[in-house]
């Protein structure tokens, strides 16, 4: 069941990497001049490093270390109490490898 629970959080997780790399895409098509496709692959291989940068959970971790250190605790640890199911290898092997091999293949096109 688990491991259900992480392809579909890994589905989700693309879905919106898509996403976002379709309106990055977008708007540097509208501003300039040239083809979507290849600019939406060179957008989605820079989601999949900034993923694979952060490692899942980075960013949460950046917001709650101030508070963290003012407050004399070590960082944010993951856990899985019913909250994320992949871990930062879950992210990096099933959202950003096949982010920037889509990205490398629309790049070339």
């Amino acid at each position: 069941m688990t491991a259900v629970r992480g392809l579909l959080e890994a589905l989700v997780l693309l879905v919106i990497a898509a996403v976002l790399a379709m309106v990055i895409a977008g708007v540097w098509t509208a501003v300039g001049d040239g083809g979507f496709v290849s600019r939406f692959g060179i957008c989605l291989i820079g989601v999949g490093a900034l993923a694979a940068g952060m490692g899942g959970l980075g960013l949460t971790r950046m917001g709650s270390a101030d508070a963290f250190a003012w407050l004399g605790h070590g960082p944010e640890r993951e856990t899985n109490d019913g909250g994320r199911v992949l871990t930062s290898i879950g992210i990096f092997l099933f959202v950003t490898i096949p982010l920037v091999i889509a990205g490398g293949f629309l790049a070339t096109l």
